[in-house]
């Protein structure tokens, strides 16, 4: 009679133990997450844009942030201006590297970066490329977020005859102009 209960004790336990690991297998630990999202950078790209011998593609970008505005946070705004091949790849270098300049901007300064078609490896009589801004903005406070950084940062491409330094064409803003409605208001009826 011992025995019986001792294995009915010792089958209860294993059966219990068993449902107890099922149960905290479906449970999964909590982790803390930020309050405030991580920043999220802006992209703003142009379309394929075509140089050839005796060019030079220019990429520049403005801060167009007022000094003392308190709607946008403190400090610099990081931009990448690099250019794409028409595959959409990182256009690189005779090293392999990727052809691009990190700056950051503080208000009211500008930055440009020059590709010049003479310094690139010889190939094609035409290169197609994409120019694109990337801005990171800085990481928001605690009692703030950033507005849309696409609105401080204007970016323009412009193509430069090398033989006499004159603009061949130039290209503004290409991103839609963020809060601008074009479409007037509709007549009130009464």
């Amino acid at each position: 009679m011992k025995r019986l209960t001792i294995a009915t004790l010792f089958i209860a336990l294993a059966a219990l133990t068993t449902v107890g690991l099922l149960l905290g297998a479906g449970q999964h630990q909590v982790q803390a997450q930020d309050q405030q999202p991580s920043p999220v950078p802006d992209r703003i790209s142009f379309g394929l844009v075509g140089i050839t011998h005796g060019q030079t593609i220019r990429l520049s970008a403005a801060n167009t942030t007022i000094p003392n505005d308190l709607n946008f946070p403190p400090g610099p705004t990081r931009v990448s201006l690099t250019f794409l091949d028409a595959e959409g790849r990182p256009f690189r270098s005779h090293d392999g590297s990727v052809v691009r300049r990190v700056v950051d901007l503080q208000r009211g300064q500008s930055t440009f970066f020059d590709l010049n078609y003479d310094e690139l490896t010889p190939g094609p009589s035409r290169v197609q490329l994409r120019a694109v801004i990337t801005v990171l903005p800085p990481a928001p406070t605690k009692s703030d977020t950033p507005p849309p950084i696409g609105d401080r940062i204007v970016p323009s491409v412009e193509v430069i005859n090398n033989g006499n330094a004159r603009t061949v064409f130039f290209i503004g803003n290409p991103g839609v102009i963020r809060g601008f409605n074009p479409q007037p208001d509709p007549p009130l009826d009464r």
